[in-house]
């Protein structure tokens, strides 16, 4: 490890860390094919001869293979070149896994995009009072994802790309760097090689001709001629490398995990018994978890027994599951084992939830308790008593106007959600919206707000009003011309007004979720 001191008068609440897991997919890979390491190793987009490499080993570097090379050209150059694909389902799921280690150490972690993942932001404020320095809490964390089995380099600096920079320069090395100065950043991120820095193979290429090869050198091309000759992504580079250029971070919220308790009287000290009072929770559980697109990847089970204090119990199957019975087989043999004083009187189950492959949330709902036959069955007797209209269902449309996006169409079937049901002309909804039947008049707002704009009194003033996004049409009606906002109150809600020009008055139409 090499490691700087923080210089003095050097509020750590400036710095950010970065964690960067070098071609993370290759990792991937080499824990899926650990035979495969002493050879060169690339990671492609596609399984065929022609598809590009997406990362490539360091065994693979010194053969010259790169990033952004086809597959048969690589093999002319490196005829022991091994090759697979990683997909996108499993890259997440290690994301996921990796920001799990990562919350030990900050609860303000931020993944970074999946188009290059493997790199993390960690704010390291409040972090030198509990570890005496930066320096032990950077190797501590290095240590972590060593022992999750990922290689890692951590790099606590002042600047978010250009502590990326030096991750990946020194992602051979395998090390924890805290950087005393913003000014010996600056010099370590120049001399990092351009194709380090995952861009693209046209615009790396590109630059070699001029004789550009590291971040320094681009750095002092000048940036505004950069988007002229090479384009969107040199221009955004040289931005993000600037002196001047700042981005906040954007942490991942934690997901709480789900849990009920039940109360059971009398009590039972049957485990046979008991086992079917938990199935239930269980499943309802479960199915929270696949609603978030996760599955189980721990259980916590609290029994209070009768007169004789609680039990608590920890289970982590071997994978993340949504399956029930594997579960309860799980839950079984841990009670059977315990040979509890007393009847259990209550009991809180937990479940962690951890993101999984859309595959098996497909599968856990068509393994699902609902009928769906016999609620189809149910809605001909409806419709067969009350007439084919009596049961409809939402469906979305284009519109103009917000309130006309949603119709009510006659159905005869009962089926679950599709995420391709709920696209509006080839487009997701951005935002879950919910909408007013018919938007609320506002009081006038007044010329001088003491407090700030109060909409709803209960939900404070309003702090930060995002637009306009204008909404118009149905002019062959009436005039219709709205201005959009986000008002963001103080409570942390979020509601969706509009100002009617014609009308020149206020309207809440609904609030975010």
């Amino acid at each position: 490890m090499s490691s700087q001191g923080r210089t003095a008068g050097t509020d750590e609440r400036e710095r950010v860390a970065c964690v960067e897991l070098p071609a993370l997919p290759l990792q991937l890979l080499l824990l899926d094919q650990p035979s495969w390491r002493e050879h060169p190793v690339a990671v492609v987009e596609a399984d065929r001869p022609q598809a590009k490499l997406v990362w490539v080993n360091e065994h693979a570097r010194r053969l010259r293979v790169l990033p952004g090379m086809r597959f048969a050209a690589a093999r002319s150059l490196a005829p022991q070149l091994r090759a697979s694909v990683i997909s996108t389902e499993r890259i997440e799921l290690a994301v996921s896994e990796l920001f799990g280690v990562l919350l030990n150490f900050s609860p303000r972690v931020e993944p970074g995009d999946l188009q290059q993942p493997g790199s993390f932001w960690i704010d390291p404020s409040g972090m030198v009072p509990l570890w005496g320095e930066l320096g032990a809490w950077a190797t501590a964390l290095q240590q972590a994802v060593n022992a999750a089995g990922f290689a890692a380099t951590v790099v606590v600096g002042f600047h978010r790309f250009r502590c990326l920079a030096i991750a990946r320069g020194q992602a051979a090395r395998a090390s924890a760097w805290v950087i005393a100065d913003p000014g010996r950043e600056a010099r370590m991120a120049a001399a990092v090689s351009l194709d380090r820095l995952g861009i693209s193979a046209r615009l790396r290429d590109d630059l070699a001709g001029l004789g550009v090869r590291t971040l320094g050198e681009f750095m002092a091309l000048p940036g505004p001629e950069l988007r002229v000759r090479f384009g969107v992504e040199a221009e955004r580079l040289h931005q993000r490398g600037s002196d001047g250029h700042w981005a906040p971070m954007q942490a991942r919220a934690l997901v709480d995990p789900v849990n009920e308790r039940v109360e059971i009287d009398p009590p039972e000290g049957d485990v046979t018994r008991l086992l079917f009072r938990i199935k239930p929770v269980l499943e309802r559980l479960l199915e929270q978890l696949a609603d978030r697109g996760s599955a189980m990847s721990a259980l916590h089970l609290r029994m209070r027994l009768d007169h004789a204090g609680a039990v608590e119990q920890r289970l982590e199957p071997a994978a993340p599951t949504l399956d029930t019975m594997q579960v309860l087989e799980l839950l079984r043999l841990r009670i059977d084992a315990l040979e509890l004083a007393a009847a259990v009187e209550e009991f809180t189950l937990e479940l962690e939830g951890q993101r999984t492959d859309p595959g098996q949330i497909a599968l856990f709902r068509t393994q699902a308790r609902r009928d769906l036959d016999a609620a189809d069955r149910a809605l001909a007797r409806l419709c067969a008593a009350l007439g084919p209209e009596a049961v409809t269902r939402p469906q979305l449309r284009a519109a103009h106007l917000p309130e006309a996006r949603l119709t009510y169409v006659p159905t005869a079937h009962v089926r679950f959600p599709e995420q391709r049901n709920m696209q509006i002309e080839g487009e997701h909804p951005p935002r879950i919206r919910r909408l007013l039947h018919r938007p609320k008049r506002l009081p006038p707002r007044p010329r001088h707000e003491a407090d700030g704009w109060c909409i709803e009194p209960e939900l404070g003033p309003v702090e930060h009003l995002h637009g306009p996004y204008r909404a118009s049409g149905g002019w062959w009606v009436r005039e219709v011309e709205r201005d959009y906002y986000f008002a963001e109150t103080r409570s942390g809600a979020v509601l969706w007004v509009f100002y009617d020009r014609p009308r020149r008055r206020w309207f809440l139409h609904g609030w975010l979720e």
